[in-house]
């Protein structure tokens, strides 16, 4: 939420700067801006809607028995997704001017994390009836972690092809990049066996995802000092931090007690 309060000034910046000719990288971009203010918005709803259904569900075991959580889960899900799917212009843009990682971030963001949260969303009210959705929830969280590994990674990628790599030897630039090659993919490893568990009803997926939250946790953490050290936080707020407090999930999420399956006939 904070991320996303964070990014909105920026945006209505932007708007600002069009609307009375001053110089942006929006200009003649209209429908770059639109797909990313758009996308930001639906984020934002989003991130309301699921805090909606975390305090609704606390403490309750039938949560899932109500047609409403049902319902906010759905939308909360279907506007992740298509805030990703919205990237998609920004991706085409960027390729526009080249070749380039961060372009092809974007649109590989948008192809796999944004379709599979829009499927997983038109599913969620088979939950509990059909087993099928775990394997649609199991996708939808593997396609969250790479669509952040390539956020991350091909960011650093991109830095290189502008540059050089020669950046990569200095300091904390290098422990930095380091962090993300290693925290990232060692993320999605995690998050594939989950995944598969999840697919397969086993409760043991759970701690899989927790491992993969808490590297992805660990990432941004490092990164955030990062780029602090290096005088670089205004930039590092417009990249996934939000995803900071994926460290305490992870954890809570590695010592919760989860039954051997967690859906009793699925």
């Amino acid at each position: 939420m904070i991320w996303i309060v964070f990014q909105l000034p920026a945006d209505l910046d932007h708007l600002f700067n069009m609307l009375t000719n001053q110089p942006d990288v929006y200009n003649g971009n209209l429908g770059m801006f639109v797909s990313s203010f758009a996308g930001l918005v639906a984020r934002f709803f989003a991130v309301i809607l699921a805090m909606a259904v975390g305090f609704k569900v606390w403490g309750r075991a039938d949560f899932w028995s109500s047609t409403r959580v049902e319902t906010l889960v759905e939308t909360a899900l279907f506007l992740e997704g298509t805030y990703f799917i919205l990237l998609f212009p920004s991706g085409l843009w960027w390729l526009g001017l080249g070749p380039n990682f961060l372009g092809v971030a974007y649109l590989l963001e948008a192809g796999v994390a944004g379709a599979s949260l829009l499927l997983l969303s038109f599913r969620v009210r088979d939950f509990g009836k059909d087993g099928k959705i775990l394997k649609w929830a199991g996708i939808a969280g593997l396609a969250y972690v790479v669509a952040l590994w390539f956020n991350s990674v091909f960011r650093w990628f991109d830095q290189i092809a502008v540059i050089g790599s020669e950046f990569l030897l200095r300091g904390a630039t290098s422990w930095g990049f380091l962090v993300s090659l290693t925290a990232m993919s060692l993320a999605v490893v995690f998050a594939v066996p989950g995944a598969y568990h999840l697919a397969k009803n086993r409760g043991e997926s759970v701690w899989w995802f927790g491992l993969s939250l808490v590297m992805i946790g660990v990432y941004y953490v490092v990164y955030v000092v990062y780029s602090a050290m290096s005088s670089n936080l205004d930039s590092a707020m417009q990249i996934d931090v939000w995803t900071l407090p994926f460290v305490g999930l992870g954890l809570a999420l590695l010592r919760m007690k989860v039954p051997k399956n967690l859906l009793e006939n699925p």
